[in-house]
């Protein structure tokens, strides 16, 4: 009987004391609001392009005008190293201008720690930030060692990735794809083959590893050429009108071919000159030659009277 009115008489203690334990989870609340408040922050963009410019924004709430080191953290590494420093205003906010050479973790510390008052109720402000993670996007640069090759002969594909490190990069052809890895400068080639003549584009897209991300870039086009016997043509012909429709003249460009179509354009090189053509005419119909260039060409060309060209085609 004692024992159920004690309970009794502790259950009504502890409904007339529930308001004031209300009334102090909220003043403790209330009281916590400005630690909260004293909370170092930092902001900056998630990712940058390597050789740009990032901006760090911050707040050491309560620690106005003071030194700030930029810390740093490169991916695979344990430690922090100092990368700059600023000064907070007078609110205690501030910002710097990092250029990101890894992906990494940045953060921010001030320089004099802030000691706590033992007489407030509120704490000291933080004297680091969080942590802030920014990804480094890397640039691959790409080009082939010549932009006019003789189909089945090997030649190179150049390029470089950064930041340097090694990574693995595809090298595309028209289609056709061959693997590589940069070496400890970002530096990277390939041999490369191609069968018949013709244009090739050429792109490289390196992988992201934990420096950077991956990116890719377009090396414009080569010119694959094939060997081809030809002559020439033109004194006796002036003023007949070719196969394709013109009025041969000396100073009429173009090459006459059994089968390309009429217009069909043409690269045409002879030792070091070049010249861009179309078809005009239909022939040559002597032995194994190929092609008859017109007399306009020939001199172009400084070609002679038979010999090997060649062409893109």
């Amino acid at each position: 009987m004692k024992r159920r009115r004690r309970i009794q008489r502790s259950r009504a203690l502890a409904a007339a004391l529930l308001p004031f334990t209300a009334l102090s989870i909220g003043l403790g609340q209330a009281s916590g609001a400005p630690a909260e408040q004293r909370k170092a922050t930092v902001s900056a963009p998630s990712s940058v392009r390597i050789g740009d410019a990032a901006t760090l924004r911050g707040e050491f709430p309560g620690a106005g005008n003071a030194q700030v080191s930029i810390l740093h953290r490169q991916a695979g590494e344990s430690n922090f190293k100092r990368a700059g420093t600023t000064r907070t205003g007078g609110a205690g906010q501030w910002k710097a201008r990092v250029k990101p050479r890894r992906s990494g973790v940045w953060r921010a510390e001030l320089v004099s720690q802030p000691q706590e008052d033992p007489l407030s109720d509120e704490r000291a402000p933080d004297s680091t930030s969080d942590p802030k993670v920014i990804r480094v996007q890397s640039i691959t640069r790409v080009q082939p060692a010549k932009r006019d090759v003789v189909a089945g002969q090997k030649f190179e594909i150049r390029g470089r990735v950064f930041p340097e490190g090694q990574r693995q990069v595809v090298v595309t052809l028209e289609g056709k794809s061959k693997r590589t890895r940069t070496n400890k400068s970002g530096r990277y080639e390939v041999d490369w083959k191609v069968p018949y003549a013709g244009d090739y584009k050429v792109k490289a897209k390196a992988k992201g590893n934990r420096d950077a991300t991956g990116s890719k870039d377009s090396g414009g086009k080569l010119t694959a050429y094939r060997y081809a016997l030809a002559s020439w043509y033109g004194p006796g012909l002036f003023g007949n009108r070719t196969a394709c429709g013109q009025t041969l003249s000396p100073s009429t460009r173009g090459v006459a071919h059994k089968s390309l179509p009429c217009g069909t354009k043409l690269s045409i090189r002879y030792g070091s000159k070049e010249v861009d053509v179309r078809v005009i005419d239909r022939g040559p119909y002597v032995g194994d030659r190929e092609f008859d260039l017109t007399q306009a060409t020939k001199n172009d060309l400084g070609f002679g009277s038979t010999g090997q060209i060649l062409v893109d085609r």
